[in-house]
């Protein structure tokens, strides 16, 4: 997955060139270097469509993380000083303001991403393509935190559901496919012995005890 595809379908804007960051009342040339130019290792500068959530794109490969951490650190809160001449705007990112350090050696020291001083931290691997786009396993992506999880993937997948019932025990005359019945939680479940009641009928806890001594039977 495209990381810059990601930001965008959740209506992030890459504001890092200051023509682009004006209309947000933002000034980023506080993060130039002394020759104007944007630093090499932020990549983007990504500011959510509400406003509030701002997004420091960092390649984490060519520096020790932790220094990488240290210097942005210190470049933010800069920034929350000078960003903008309208304190409402820097008072809304205030405390939404998130590091994505990316890197391609499984083996850095991950050590910072705990850190919570000045802004959030995210390490997350990524692969660096030759036409600027950077690539995140679909497994990592999960990390980021607007990023949501398909409707799809909670679906009932109704073939899995029919193997697993194939699966269920059985006894010769007695089916056991009442395990797989979705059931509602009762409230107050009483202790019995230092075991939970659970909502199945008398009947049925019968029928799992017969099960379980049959089998203890068959396995001694």
């Amino acid at each position: 997955m495209i990381l810059q595809d990601l930001f965008e379908e959740s209506g992030y804007r890459n504001i890092l060139n200051e023509d682009d960051a004006k209309p947000y009342h933002l000034s980023v040339d506080v993060f130039y270097n002394e020759e104007g130019q944007i630093p090499s290792e932020l990549k983007f500068l990504y500011i959510s469509k509400t406003k509030d959530e701002l997004f420091f794109v960092l390649d984490g490969r060519a520096e020790n993380i932790s220094n990488v951490c240290k210097k942005w650190e210190q470049n933010i809160s800069a920034f929350m000083a000078f960003g903008s001449t309208d304190k409402n705007v820097i008072r809304n990112l205030k405390y939404n303001v998130v590091l994505l350090v990316l890197f391609e050696d499984f083996s850095v020291d991950r050590s910072k991403e705990s850190s919570l001083n000045i802004a959030r931290k995210i390490f997350l691997p990524g692969t660096f393509q030759a036409n600027g786009d950077i690539e995140i396993a679909e497994e990592e992506v999960v990390e980021l935190p607007f990023y949501l999880i398909k409707e799809e993937a909670f679906e009932k997948d109704f073939n899995m559901a029919d193997r697993l019932k194939l699966m269920l025990p059985k006894m010769e005359q007695e089916e056991m496919d009442f395990l797989g019945i979705t059931r509602k939680q009762v409230p107050g479940r009483e202790d019995s012995n230092g075991v939970l009641k659970k909502n199945f009928k008398q009947e049925e806890y019968e029928k799992i005890k017969r099960w379980l001594e049959t089998n203890a039977d068959t396995e001694s």
